[in-house]
Parts: C-alpha cells; structure tokens; sequence
C-alpha cells in the first residue's frame, strides 16, 4: 500500500514544504494519512455504505439505462461489476455507468470542503480498479479515504472561484479524487501518482449549467471514467505536466483565479470525518430550508393558514436551485420553492416523493407560488431562514444549517439513518435480503481479506459469508 500513517492528524511536515510544487504538497498530504483511526474508517465505511444504496437506488434512472445500454452496446472486457444488476463491463464502462448512477438521484453525500459531492465520482473508479486486484477490505478503505482528502485538498485550492465561475466541482474535482483512489490501490509512487494527476487535470470537466438535466450525473460518471483511466495510465508510464496544479495554464490557473493556496488546508485531521449526507432526495442547498419548513409544519402551520413564505439563502444558492417553475421531478429537486412547499404540505422529500404528481399537485403548487427566494445581505452566513406569514397575521421564523458535521459521538446513530435510508432506496431494486448482505459486507470491510464479496453482493449474487 502506497499510504503509510505520520502524526495524529495525518500529516507530514514535508507535504507543505515551500520546495514541493503544489500538486507534490497534496500527493505527500494524502499518502501521509493515519486511515486507519476509528472515526476515520468509519465514516469511511458510511460514505461507501451510502453511496451503493443511491448508486443502486439509480439503476433505473433514465440516464442510467441509457448510459449502461451504450456500454453494453460498446461491448469490451468484462473485468468490473455494475451495481445492481450484475452485468459486467471494461474497467472504464463501470466507472462511467456506477458514477452516473451514484449521481442520478442526487441524493448522494456532500463535502463543504470539496464544495461538492465527493463519494460519487470516487467510489465506482475505485471499485472498479480494486476488482479482481486481489483488494482487501482495509486496501480500499485506505484508498478511499486518500481519494476523500484529495478532493477536498483540490477543492480548498480551486475556491470559491472554480464553483462561482460555473464549474461543477463534483466532475472537476471529483476527477482527482478518483485518480487518487487508484493510485493508492495500485501502489504507484509519488511520480507516477503527479502523473496520474497531471492526466485527471487534463481531462476534468463539468458545468453548472447542466444541472437539471440528464448531464449533470453524466458528466460525474465521466469523472470516475477520467479519474480511473488517469492511474491505470499512469501505471502504464503515460506521463504528463507533474505540476497541473500549481503550474501556468494548469488545472488551477485556468479554471480559478488561482489564488488558492496551501493555507487554505487549515482542518486538522482526515477530510472525510466532516462528510455531510442527505437525507432529502434533494439538492442539498435545500435541506436548510427545507428543515426550516419541517419544523414550521411539525409545529402546526398548515398550507391554508399561510399568507406568504420567504426564505432567505446565502446568495450562492440561487445560481444552483433556483428553479421558480419546475416542470419536471429532476428540476425539483433544484427549486428552492417547491422543496421548501413540500416540506410545509406533505413532508416528504423521499426520492418516491419527486413525481410528475407531486410536481402538479394543486395544494403544493399554490402554495409554491406563494414562496418567495432571496438572497441574504450577511454574505458570510452559511444559514437559510424560512420565514411564514400566516393568513392571521402572526409570523413563524425558523433559521437552519446543514453544514455541521455528525460529532463522534453521534456517529452509531448516523449509521442506523443511513442503514435506513439504503433500504428505502436498495429494497425495492434488489430486494431485502440482498440489500442485508450488501450492508454486513460493508460493515465487514475493515477486517475482510477480499473485496470480492462485497462486489458479488453489490452484483446480487448468492453465496459468500459476510465480511469473508
């Protein structure tokens, strides 16, 4: 294994030496990680958990089955797993196909530091290497956890320009995440490892301007495919620039406004304990109001006794999910006023919750019509306020954020949430007892000597002892 532990909080004195370039400075930091600490592997093993169950959630998604039918179509070696259905494709296919449905639902879990979505461009690339690798549980938690801090490294450096530009950082960015994953599993070196970077730079991309459409979770997939191919190429001896982060007309140089620096690393330990995951079907710029409208309804406001509804978000989120009218379920999970209308009328923002029905419900589009959405004047508050005028006169106001990570000590109870919300959206696709076997591989890895189970299970395939 390429990782090796240094110090409580996983770094090396040498990774922010003013003599390293920038991209050997986060090469050094990520390879220098203590994976192996308790808080770390497991909110490791939640976000993997967390991941196949809206990976596997999405198989049915309208691009996923596009996207899998034009793997299929393409044919090649069939070296990797497809989750939740078992059929097997090249390397690169899976990737390109688990990625695009661990993105479809958009339900999958958020990094603040990344400023995007980590585990769904990382997870399928790392996957796929790992399959037929000879992988052992730790090996992947390991590698996990390298791509996890890459993604949030990078994305410290491109902020917050690269995303208010119109950058989707989870493509973008996401595609170093991968390329770090494989790198780690491959035990390639630190040169090969800035080549594998130089190569993900290279080919990284993703736009705002797609989300809404079938493009968005594409363009994810495409980051896993990128990513993967970024180290098996550099297995190979591909080469490329080592310094796509730090040099002219680099990665950070043209697609930022290349003032990030290694300042901006200022957590002190493994990124991936401040992982964030959603529990509403929904763009997660939402769930602040939308727990605001929960609270507002759990306390008795019903749809007839609301005049007006404001609610106030920080200025960037209405260049996200401000769609005013959705007239489909995936433009609703974009819109701040039908989330936060449904949070009031129904409460439920289960992905069953997102329908054409839902969309045209005559309750909840009134009372959409009656939300309005602006932006905050404190430019430096991470909070939505939902603030309701009610038909008497009176005013409720409820001010929510999201943005906190789960404390150690809450961390059994996040697993048991997430366990719940992976058989709300895995049952149905495989059915209970696969989903089971699926969840004890997960919980197993740490002390599995093969990730093979975990892939059979992920297939659907019968046999195997759980954590074997």
């Amino acid at each position: 294994m390429s990782g090796s532990s240094s110090g409580v909080d996983g770094r090396d004195e040498a990774s922010t030496s003013p003599e390293r370039t920038l991209t050997s400075q986060v090469i050094a930091r990520v390879r220098s990680i203590d994976h192996r600490r308790e808080d770390v592997v497991t909110s490791a093993l939640h976000c993997i958990l967390d991941t196949l169950g809206v990976a596997i959630g999405g198989v049915h998604e309208p691009v996923t089955t596009n996207v899998r039918a034009e793997a299929l179509d393409e044919g090649g070696a069939p070296r990797a797993t497809l989750w939740g259905t078992g059929e097997r494709v090249s390397r690169p296919q899976a990737a390109l196909v688990n990625g695009t449905a661990a993105h479809a639902l958009d339900f999958d879990d958020v990094s603040a530091l990344m400023e995007g979505h980590p585990s769904a461009p990382l997870l399928p690339a790392l996957l796929a290497v790992a399959e037929g690798a000879g992988t052992t549980g730790e090996q992947l938690v390991g590698a996990f956890v390298a791509g996890f801090e890459t993604e949030a490294l990078v994305g410290r450096l491109m902020s917050p320009s690269h995303y208010a530009r119109g950058f989707h950082a989870t493509a973008t960015v996401g595609a170093f995440g991968a390329a770090a994953a494989g790198a780690h599993v491959l035990g390639l070196d630190e040169r090969a490892w800035a080549h594998a970077f130089g190569i993900a730079g290279s080919r990284a991309a993703g736009l705002k301007s797609m989300f809404g459409t079938m493009s968005k979770p594409l363009q994810v997939g495409v980051a896993a495919e990128n990513g993967l191919r970024a180290a098996t190429l550099a297995a190979r001896g591909v080469t490329a620039h080592p310094d796509v982060l730090g040099t002219a007309q680099g990665f950070r140089d043209t697609q930022s406004d290349a003032g990030g620096t290694p300042a901006a690393w200022g957590w002190t330990g493994p990124a991936v304990t401040d992982v964030l995951f959603k529990y509403h079907a929904a763009c997660y710029l939402t769930h602040s109001a939308i727990e605001g409208g929960l609270s507002m309804r759990s306390a008795g406001v019903t749809p007839e006794h609301v005049e007006s509804v404001d609610v106030l978000v920080p200025a960037g989120h209405l260049r996200v999910c401000d769609i005013a009218e959705p007239s489909t379920p995936l433009e609703g999970k974009f819109s701040l006023r039908f989330t936060t209308a449904m949070a009031l009328v129904t409460g439920d923002l289960t992905e069953q919750a997102f329908t054409p029905a839902s969309l045209a419900d005559p309750v909840v589009v009134a009372l959409r019509d009656r939300v309005r959405v602006s932006a905050r004047t404190d430019s430096d508050s991470r909070s939505s306020i939902v603030r309701v005028t009610c038909t008497d006169g009176t005013e409720r106001v409820a001010e929510v954020d999201v943005n906190r990570p789960t404390p150690a000590g809450q961390l059994d109870r996040r697993w048991v949430s997430l366990v719940t919300k992976f058989h709300s959206l895995v049952d149905p696709v495989v059915g209970a007892n696969a989903a089971d076997r699926i969840v004890a591989e997960v919980a197993g890895l740490p002390t599995a000597g093969s990730v093979e189970p975990l892939l059979r299970a992920v297939a659907g395939e019968a046999g195997g002892t759980p954590g074997r």
